[in-house]
């Protein structure tokens, strides 16, 4: 039988660049294993206490307890009791992956401002959110990031001294809508969220979803419709996120397609318009005319105004429900709000800096964002190998290597919870704590102990925007009503976790007019 010692030269040409590749990827998996052993000595790294798990490769029994405390609305409950339990600073297996749970304050500095690059959202948001909103300011790291801000940046930043004009048209159909309900039991939550659709969609869209008057747009309708669906199913994204092939919706791949085109004939109408030789600058502010003058890239718009909205829409909703569900417990906290926000004036004269100049309205803003933030939880994925700064060892103050791909989770709710930094009575909703002795200034606390729009270079671009728009709307309705009356049967807060967190019973008032 001949042999052809050519094939039979090929074949052993084949293994051994096969067997080549498998050293050289040995010697570097070697290699990478004395660089991060001599990185985690030189530093004096030791590891954090670790949850107690059965399953410790996939970490499955963990992802139960989790997704049952999702089902029970008790995920940010949950966490916080083993922050008690385990400590600031912990770990688990997840997935195969380690996956690091932190509030301590040092830490959160790290991640969040002085080690910023080596920690990153893409990894991690690009895949839940991508669909839906796209690639921008939510969901993008390095260059692109910095783009994304950079065009957003000035358009906030004039928000935040604007006149309230076109907010107060809103607040005033709110007010007409309520009026409707004078001293009778209501839930105050979806008027709220109706609010905040309508403002949101035209400081961002110019064209306003108008639910609180008689005449809803069907088309705005028809994309908050898609745009509710939408945020479910990237919730059902967050939770199974190596499990999606269980979550294949269509109804959610036709809610994102509906929402974008909304917002891309949105988009078209401006662009369109600025093309007209009779083109003026509109009267209010309106994102989607100051991005396209910036950009002509059309889809780079749509993405950047989905991103905004998504936060958007939610934030100043969840303010405005958790502070009212408080405030409904507490009369004399009203009564003390009343009486302030009566001395400033009639509300066509109210400013950012009148509001800000509120001491106690800002009291009750500040106690209602510490107990109950919007954003309970938040996460990072490490980009590179990097060092946590305290967390590690017995004593729990020795650093802590953190591996290339590892993800870090933070929670507000428990670091605004903790008695070591708020005292022992941290879980009772009480303003005064924010009131120096003489009541004319606020107390400082440590930025890193209160993150409400989180901090360092990614803290919300709409912070100042917002805080505004709640304390309008908070002081709004305090003129309009003497008295709030609290008609929930269910006393303590409830969760409700989305992407935020809101009071899953809304705000049952009554309201008295004055």
């Amino acid at each position: 039988m001949d042999v052809d010692y050519r094939d039979l030269g090929a074949s052993n040409l084949f293994l051994f660049l096969l067997l080549l590749l498998l050293v050289i990827a040995c010697f570097q998996r070697l290699l990478l294993h004395f660089r991060r052993q001599s990185r985690i000595r030189l530093a004096g790294c030791a590891p954090p206490p670790s949850l107690p798990q059965i399953d410790r490769i996939f970490g499955l029994d963990t992802v139960l307890q989790a997704l049952a405390s999702f089902k029970s609305n008790k995920r940010n409950v949950s966490l916080g009791q083993q922050f008690s339990t385990y400590g600031h600073t912990f770990q688990c297996q997840v997935y195969n992956n380690t996956k690091i749970y932190t509030i301590a304050p040092k830490n959160l500095q790290s991640v969040f401002s002085t080690d910023f690059d080596s920690w990153g959202i893409a990894p991690l948001r690009l895949f839940f959110f991508g669909p839906f909103i796209g690639k921008g300011i939510m969901t993008a790291d390095g260059p692109f990031w910095t783009h994304s801000r950079a065009l957003l940046k000035p358009t906030f930043a004039r928000a935040q001294i604007s006149d309230l004009s076109a907010y107060s048209l809103h607040v005033d159909h709110l007010l007409t809508a309520l009026s409707e309900h004078n001293d009778l039991d209501v839930d105050l939550k979806p008027f709220f969220e109706r609010l905040a659709l309508d403002s949101s969609t035209e400081f961002l869209f110019g064209h306003s979803t108008g639910s609180l008057t008689s005449s809803p747009t069907l088309d705005a309708q028809a994309f908050v419709q898609a745009y509710n669906y939408g945020q479910a199913g990237i919730g059902k994204r967050m939770q199974l996120p190596q499990w999606n092939f269980l979550t294949r919706d269509k109804r959610f791949w036709r809610s994102c397609s509906l929402a974008r085109a909304f917002v891309e004939r949105c988009v078209a109408q401006v662009s369109a318009s600025q093309k007209d030789p009779t083109y003026k600058q509109p009267s209010r502010l309106v994102l989607a005319h100051q991005l396209a003058e910036q950009t002509e890239d059309q889809q780079d718009i749509v993405n950047q105004l989905l991103n905004v909205f998504l936060p958007a829409h939610d934030a100043t909703a969840v303010a405005l429900t958790n502070i009212f569900f408080h405030l409904s417990r507490h009369p004399t906290v009203y009564a003390a709000l009343r009486r302030e926000i009566m001395a400033i004036g009639p509300h066509p004269m109210w400013t950012f800096e009148r509001l800000k100049a509120c001491k106690y309205l800002q009291a009750v803003m500040n106690e209602s964002f510490r107990l109950n933030p919007s954003i309970g939880q938040m996460n990072r994925i490490a980009l590179g190998d990097t060092v946590l700064p305290t967390g590690g060892g017995r004593d729990g103050t020795a650093p802590v290597f953190v591996r290339k791909g590892t993800i870090i989770t933070t929670s507000f709710y428990a670091l605004h919870r903790l008695p070591q930094l708020w005292g022992e009575d941290a879980g009772i909703w009480r303003p005064e704590r924010w009131l120096q002795k003489s009541g004319d200034e606020l107390t400082k606390v440590g930025h890193w102990t209160f993150l409400p729009f989180g901090g360092g270079p990614r803290i919300c671009i709409g912070m100042q925007l917002a805080l505004t728009e709640v304390g309008y709307g908070v002081g709004r309705v305090a003129q309009q009503y003497q008295r709030i009356e609290c008609k929930d049967p269910v006393w303590e807060f409830v969760e409700e976790w989305k992407i935020t967190t809101v009071s899953r019973n809304g705000a049952k008032v009554k309201l008295i007019p004055a």
